[in-house]
């Protein structure tokens, strides 16, 4: 499903005037700068060169970006700014434009005014909208008001509806009665209580259907015709009500929700198929279903341990292969996405005969047929290929990307928790990011080298991607060299794989006991660190450890392999930041909880309406338009 965020940075590279010995300066802006809505920034070089354009505050501290190594031409150059910057809001207050250009720098100041009314995680059920067909449209409002919905009918823009709105997640839902086939837009624009107009937002959709036949149809021609629009017909109308009721289940709550619950409480609406257009149907607990809270053990417990369904073709090497979805049950319909066989675990939808309707995060690497990067995807795959099977009860693990942890559960609970470190995309390689997803640990390759370092006791689960010791490069001496990689352990570091710590735990888990405990078939949960989810901050009440005699670290329990013969002292998280614990690093063995600052700013990054990720909602839209033939 495309996926719209209005708090991307929006680059307009306008053809540049040439300027002959044009000095480096910025251009005062036009218009007040409202974080949640473009303006555009000017600026001029004396050269082509590669800029920085940064907002430091009065003191000269940066406070946000426009752009990081911008290719500048000479002369003048233009670019689209909507007063944002890796998914966080610039502050209000005066501050200074700053261009900064191979050791040289140029200023204007500016003021950055309030937040405007913006949408964003603007999400719909389909791009291909058929006659008979209901849209559905779901988006988060910055703050309550109107959004007005218009349309490019065949003549000339239509106003669809004026909509009231909450703060928070909203949905509509459109059925056109008469169109045109080819490309349209609808638009949205919310207008807040008082007064004031976000940017409008577009969304392009492929209308199907709606037009009339060209040449006359014979009297027989005409009521096969009639026959099949009336089975049609009644076909549609017992799929979409079945689907709008779906909507009213999966959508109502989250405007309720969001309207009236904090962000670090409103958190169970954020499962594995959040923004779905099929969330709710599935009242049964699995993967797909379950709110991605590590604390309710036994939910997740019973998850990992119900049947999985994957695809399987039957042949040799099926870790490996990789199968299409489709968008349409036919063999020659446009792929969306791919899943790999025997491993990856997909969300049965709908049952029709020949074909299957599912649910998966797209499994593309950079060498798939359809290069769709860990997008959630619902399409077609022959039923043939649908098969079950049962996870390993011995085990089951959850990595989720938003903390960077793996959680290992046993015997119904969870039994320890490490440091790993999942994919780190960037715009050359998008591919880079872990999918999302379920999957069963299969083969366990061993060790391999990757570029200059390596990977000791990898085991498969998802075609290319593997689990894995935190790499390690070889010394002369016969010794390993784990500090560049294992410093990275807690942040995405990986180019897909999930690198898992060395280091011992108390409990005595790291790599080495998951290589040793290995079974066929133990079910993995990857969480998807979707916009708004929000890692929780402990009650003060914890109970935390440290050595009082000279120990630098907090701990998560009594004894720590880190201080191997010592029982630590406790004390508790809520004096984590008085003397004497203020100082104290947070251990690298034993996994406790992050600082109450660092989990706040990693939770700002990620609030409702940022996108702590634009190389993959770029790379995302990008692979959008190149399935469905957009320019």
């Amino acid at each position: 499903m495309r996926r719209l965020l209005c708090l991307l940075l929006i680059f307009c590279f306008l053809p540049a005037v040439s300027l002959p010995e044009e000095a480096l300066a910025v251009i005062p802006p036009a218009e007040e700068i409202r974080p949640g809505r473009a303006v555009l920034i000017s600026f001029t070089a004396p050269r082509s060169a590669v800029v920085d354009l940064v907002v430091e505050d009065a003191q000269g501290s940066e406070i946000s970006r426009v752009v990081t190594d911008y290719p500048a031409s000479a002369g003048l150059n233009e670019v689209w700014w909507n007063g944002s910057y890796g998914g966080v809001l610039a502050p209000a207050g005066a501050a200074r434009l700053v261009l900064l250009m191979d050791g040289e720098r140029a200023e204007t100041p500016v003021v950055i005014g309030p937040v405007a009314p913006f949408l964003t995680s603007i999400r719909f059920s389909t791009q291909l909208l058929s006659a008979g067909e209901t849209l559905t449209v779901a988006f988060y409002a910055s703050e309550a008001g109107t959004v007005t919905v218009s349309w490019r009918g065949a003549e000339e823009w239509q106003q669809l509806m004026a909509l009231p709105v909450e703060r928070g997640d909203n949905y509509f839902t459109w059925q056109p009665q008469e169109a045109v086939d080819g490309d349209t837009l609808l638009t949205l624009m919310l207008t807040s209580l008082d007064g004031e107009t976000s940017s409008v937002e577009q969304l392009p959709l492929t209308l199907t259907g709606f037009a009339l036949p060209e040449e006359a149809l014979t009297e027989e021609e005409e009521d096969t015709e009639a026959t099949e629009l009336a089975s049609a017909d009644v076909a549609a109308d017992a799929t979409w009500d079945g689907e709008e009721e779906a909507h009213e289940v999966a959508l109502e709550p989250q405007l309720a929700g969001a309207a009236t619950l904090a962000l670090d409480t409103d958190q169970a609406k954020y499962t594995p198929t959040y923004g779905s257009p099929y969330a709710g149907q599935d009242t049964t607990l699995n993967y797909w279903t379950l709110p991605m809270d590590i604390t309710d053990e036994a939910a997740v417990w019973e998850a990992l341990m119900q049947p999985i369904t994957v695809l399987d073709t039957g042949k040799k090497g099926a870790e490996r292969t990789q199968i299409t979805v489709r968008i349409a049950p036919e063999p020659t319909a446009t792929g969306i996405g791919v899943v790999t066989c025997v491993t990856q675990g997909v969300h049965v939808l709908e049952e029709a005969g020949e074909w299957t309707k599912i649910e998966c995060y797209s499994a593309s690497f950079h060498d798939s047929k359809v290069k769709n990067w860990n997008t959630l995807i619902q399409g077609w795959v022959l039923s043939k290929y649908v098969k079950t099977s049962q996870p390993s009860d011995a085990m089951g693990l959850v990595i989720d990307k938003l903390t960077q942890r793996m959680y290992i559960f046993r015997d119904g609970k969870l039994w320890d928790t490490l440091l790993v470190s999942t994919g780190l995309a960037n715009e050359r390689q998008p591919y880079n990011e872990t999918r999302s997803g379920e999957f069963l640990l299969t083969s366990a390759v061993g060790e391999f080298k990757s570029d200059n370092i390596y990977c000791a006791m990898a085991i498969r689960f998802d075609s290319g991607d593997l689990i894995h010791e935190v790499p390690h490069k070889k010394l002369s001496g016969g010794g390993k060299d784990y500090r560049s990689n294992e410093a990275k352990l807690g942040v995405k570091a990986s180019h897909g794989c999930i690198r898992v710590q060395r280091k011992t735990s108390p409990s005595g888990a790291n790599m080495s006991w998951l290589w040793n405990n290995r079974k066929k078939n133990i079910r993995v949960f990857i969480w998807e660190d979707w916009q708004g989810r929000a890692i929780h901050t402990p009650e003060a009440e914890t109970v935390l450890y440290y050595n009082p005699d000279g120990g630098a670290a907090y701990h998560s329990a009594p004894t720590c392999n880190s201080a191997k013969g010592v029982t630590l002292t406790p004390f508790t998280y809520g004096e984590l930041e008085n003397a004497p614990y203020a100082r104290l690093n947070r251990c690298d063995w034993c996994a406790p909880p992050l600082r109450e600052a660092e989990i706040a700013e990693i939770n700002a990054v990620y609030a409702p309406g940022g996108d702590h990720d634009p190389v993959m909602t770029a790379a995302r839209e990008k692979a959008w338009q190149t399935i469905y033939g957009k320019e």
